[in-house]
């Protein structure tokens, strides 16, 4: 609170009527003068002492400070040392340290709601709804079902939402994500991420990659979801002095080869105390029974000392079942220690899993499975299929571990057709390229001049213009290639083709692609080098044109996915230009009879080519292999092929894919997406803030700082300003907009720019009531009720921040059940300042009185609060306990710790939820006229 006393060297006191100088500091006491200096701003003052417009600055318990080094704090107990004032105060990880008050943050603004008003510094009312809507929305979506998952800019997919829920709802989940390729494994991944962070389950995440990925998580992070990852690789890694250069950054991206060639880089990332470790490629880490790979090696070190682990594989049964238990290895040693035990219970579970195919197709049970049933943990008798397949689901298989959605269980998905176009191979091709592989891509043996000789470019140039204006997605494996294509395509016949390749910066990729995506003025093709198969989705485009072929299946794959995705509303056309009687033709044939690559999605492709991959390179150098290799292959794609379909597991999918929970999610989502809530809050904002916004193309918002803001800058918004758009579907066509949504980081520093600050603390409307059937006075209060905990407790699941609305008349009543806050609409007063302060000098008695009186309800209302919340908290979590406590008796899966982790945050929250702060937030004093 602020109260009068004598000056003494090292105060801390507040000029009532320069607010904006921040904390002034007692510098000397001169006579009848005092010296008051204000850090902040540089400044120094002389006042009188006896007319000094200031108030000293005591905290009281609860409030939130911080230091001169911006450390964050909490007020704990204030006590005196000869007229100076020591504060004990909480840090956010729970030490208690002693702050002397001249420490204190010299820019430290106080919210003082009844001082304000009291001495009539008013702000716009606008301001105070303003604040009582951010504190409504940040109530709203603390226990939100789709926290997380609303900011993200992808489109509403229901099964990575349903996963993405589930496993980021868990404490320090530990799982495989081994989804089929399209399927968006990377997606899940960062939506868990992202909703654990939001949540504060984690803050220092770790992404290891493949080299060649780091680049595409990178943009995937920044450009989905707004997390800006620091890319380390050796040269970050040698540039940075600290001695461990991994403590620099939160969250770090880095390449799992600098770890593993590097010693004093993996001692460093061990040593990193991650939150979060996520493993992409997770398949490469080899292991066996008899040893393992310095790769595998490293994780599982890195896995062992992080919390939460997320693996991202291939479909698990491609690549051997000892490889598999490996990765299980990773993510619970303890759990998976022998791999003869662990085969000895899957074949056990292999009749389990049938009985669930029988119960989910609805199938007449035999007397065998009625056997089974009975055999099984639990009472199943006289139990409905459903509830059967529920228990089956939770308590069976490795589930709660392992994640695995199919495209025979998901659908959505657009068909293919194959579109071949056979062109003579140039003699020049035969004779220059070194080798049968170099002939894949022959241009690259020539000069520039190739374009002039190559009939792939007239072709390209007759197809272009017989799919006018079909919108046309070109991939080839070279960035020169694709720079030599435009030139070529916009010399011989005045095409403007867009491009992407690696050479460019992010904004001129997010620029070339939304070129590419307009409608009206936008271009017909889409020149991109291997990279376009990475990341981006063109879902909107439904013609590929491969204008070579890769060696890897997997490779062509995710050429092929950048169109074929859910989503896709029309038949994928594959248009492949092959030149004839050379390598890319038989490569081409390898595809098309050998594994049926470009007719659906080949699961055993990348077996088969590991095992055929010799024959392959021969039959490119010789063609008259070809027919045997084609032979071969498809024996070999057959036989693995029905080796997973009857391995298929029906039970796990059902687990990976809840269609209830996915539906409810999308809806949820839909909603939020549909009211425009966030985008009239900001606007709104940017209106009182200062900040210019005008329509933009599309639909869009063109967002520039003002020249009358209230600030020099505004949070998240460039010099230059941005382009920004409200609409998902716009969103995903065009990248180079932002995305603005409750989550996204701009909205969320809007959000703590006004509740931190003093904006709306104050207020005063003359509402004007034609039928004087309304109070003459009513005093508007919002408190705000804060849990103080830390952050991975999830405190505001069960309390977040909650305001508190209170509407006193003059006889002290609390009207705010009859009178809406939206009701009080009327004429601000700030800008007849005189009238507003005759009016509270007027009022002066009364106004202290309803303060006091809002004060007694406001902890009243606090006590029910405290205790529903902690009622509700020992409900869940109760439940959420015994749950897996019997879950654990017949699902080893469930780990010990994830239980002691569970019944400790309990506690912890019984204990914190007992100890909630409360303050008044602001005050508006409506007069009825």
């Amino acid at each position: 609170m602020l109260t009068a006393c004598e000056f003494l060297p090292g105060q801390r006191w507040l000029s009532e009527t320069q607010g904006e100088l921040g904390l002034g500091l007692v510098e000397a006491v001169e006579g009848r003068h005092v010296r008051m200096a204000y850090p902040a701003t540089g400044e120094t003052r002389l006042y009188a002492m006896r007319e000094a417009p200031l108030a000293r600055v005591e905290l009281a318990t609860g409030e939130r400070i911080r230091d001169r080094a911006g450390q964050a704090l909490r007020v704990l107990e204030t006590r005196s040392h000869d007229g100076l004032l020591v504060y004990r105060c909480e840090t956010p990880d729970g030490d208690v340290r002693e702050l002397p008050e001249c420490e204190l943050d010299d820019r430290l603004h106080l919210n003082r709601p009844r001082q304000r008003l009291l001495s009539g510094r008013l702000d716009g009312d606008r301001w105070f709804t303003l604040r009582y809507r951010t504190w409504l929305q940040g109530m709203r979506e603390a226990d939100s079902p789709i926290l997380g998952l609303l900011g993200a800019r992808v489109a509403l997919i229901p099964h990575q939402l349903a996963l993405a829920a589930e496993v980021a709802g868990r404490d320090a989940p530990r799982v495989l994500l081994a989804d089929e390729v399209g399927l968006g494994k990377t997606i899940e991944a960062g939506l868990i991420l992202h909703r654990m962070l939001l949540t504060g389950r984690a803050r220092r995440v770790l992404i290891v990659t493949p080299e060649p990925l780091l680049h595409q998580w990178l943009v995937e992070m920044r450009r989905r979801f707004n997390l800006r990852f620091a890319l380390f690789d050796r040269g970050r890694f040698e540039a940075i002095a600290e001695s461990n250069p991994f403590q620099a950054e939160q969250q770090v991206l880095c390449s799992l080869d600098l770890l593993v060639s590097r010693p004093d880089a993996g001692r460093a990332v061990l040593d990193g105390q991650w939150d979060l470790l996520v493993v992409d490629e997770a398949h490469h880490l080899t292991w066996s029974e008899s040893g393992a790979s310095p790769e595998y090696a490293l994780v599982a070190s890195l896995a062992e000392r992080t919390p939460g682990v997320l693996l991202l594989t291939a479909t698990p049964e491609q690549l051997g079942r000892a490889g598999h238990f490996g990765r299980l290895r990773l993510l619970d040693p303890a759990r998976f220690h022998d791999y003869a035990a662990f085969q000895d219970e899957e074949s056990g579970y292999a009749p389990v899993a049938a009985l669930a195919a029988r119960l989910l197709d609805g199938a007449e049970l035999s007397e065998a499975d009625r056997n089974l049933l009975r055999a099984l943990p639990g009472d199943l008798d006289g139990l409905s299929r459903e509830a059967i397949i529920e228990h089956l689901v939770d308590r069976h298989g490795t589930g709660r571990v392992l994640f695995r959605n199919t495209r025979a269980a998901i659908h959505g998905f657009p068909e293919r057709r194959l579109l071949s176009h056979a062109l003579p191979e140039p003699d020049v091709y035969r004779t220059l390229a070194a080798d049968a592989v170099a002939r894949l891509t022959p241009e690259r043996a020539l000069g520039a001049d190739w374009v002039e000789l190559d009939p792939r470019i007239d072709w390209l140039i007759a197809t272009l213009r017989a799919l006018r204006p079909a919108k046309v997605l070109l991939i080839c494996a070279h960035a020169r290639t694709v720079l030599e294509l435009r030139e070529a395509l916009l010399r011989r016949a005045g095409i403007h083709a867009a491009i992407f390749h690696e050479g460019m910066e992010i904004v001129e990729r997010d620029r070339a692609a939304a070129y590419f995506a307009a409608a009206e003025d936008g271009t017909q093709i889409l020149l991109c080098s291997e990279i376009g198969s990475e990341g981006r989705n063109f879902q909107f485009v439904h013609h590929l044109v491969l204008f070579d072929l890769p060696l890897e299946p997997d490779l062509l794959e995710q050429r092929i996915g950048r169109l074929d995705r859910i989503g896709q509303t029309e038949t994928i056309r594959i248009h492949v230009p092959v030149l004839t009687g050379g390598p890319g033709e038989v490569l081409f044939r390898w595809y098309a009879e050998g594994l049926g690559a470009f007719d659906v999605i080949c699961p055993a492709a990348s077996a088969v080519f590991a095992q055929l991959r010799g024959s392959l390179l021969a039959a490119l150098e010789d063609p008259a292999r070809t027919d045997a290799l084609l032979a071969e292959g498809r024996r070999l794609t057959d036989r693995i092929d029905a080796e997973l379909s009857a391995g298929r597991d029906r039970l796990l999918e059902l687990h990976s894919h809840r269609p209830a929970v996915s539906a409810m999610l999308v809806e949820t989502i839909e909603s939020v997406d549909t009211s425009g809530d966030a985008a009239e809050y900001l606007r709104r904002f940017w209106d009182a803030f200062g900040v210019e916004h005008e329509p933009g193309p599309g639909g869009s918002a063109v967002v520039r700082p003002g020249l009358h803001m209230l600030h020099e800058t505004y949070p998240g918004l460039p010099e230059e300003g941005l382009t920004a758009t409200f609409a998902r579907a716009d969103a995903l066509v065009h990248e180079d907009r932002e995305f603005l949504t409750w989550e996204h980081p701009m909205t969320r520093a809007t959000m703590e720019l006004l509740t931190a600050s003093d904006l709306g603390a104050a207020a005063m409307t003359l509402v004007r009531d034609g039928h004087g059937k309304s109070p003459t006075l009513l005093l508007e209060m919002l408190y705000v009720a804060e849990c103080p905990a830390p952050p991975d407790l999830q405190v505001g699941r069960f309390l977040p921040p909650t305001v508190l609305r209170l509407l006193l008349d003059a006889e002290g009543r609390d009207r705010a059940g009859e009178i809406a806050h939206d009701a009080l609409q009327g004429e601000c007063l700030t800008q007849n300042l005189k009238l507003a302060r005759s009016v509270v000098q007027s009022q002066a008695s009364r106004l202290a009185t309803l303060l006091k009186r809002g004060e007694g309800l406001a902890h009243e209302a606090l006590g029910a609060l405290e205790t529903d919340a902690l009622a509700r908290m020992q409900v869940l979590l109760g439940a959420e306990l015994e749950r897996l406590t019997a879950l654990a008796r017949v699902n080893p899966t469930v780990r010990p710790d994830e239980i002691e982790r569970l019944r400790t945050r309990r506690e912890s929250l019984g204990q914190a939820l007992t100890r909630t702060d409360l303050r008044l937030d602001a005050v508006r004093l409506v007069v009825m006229a």
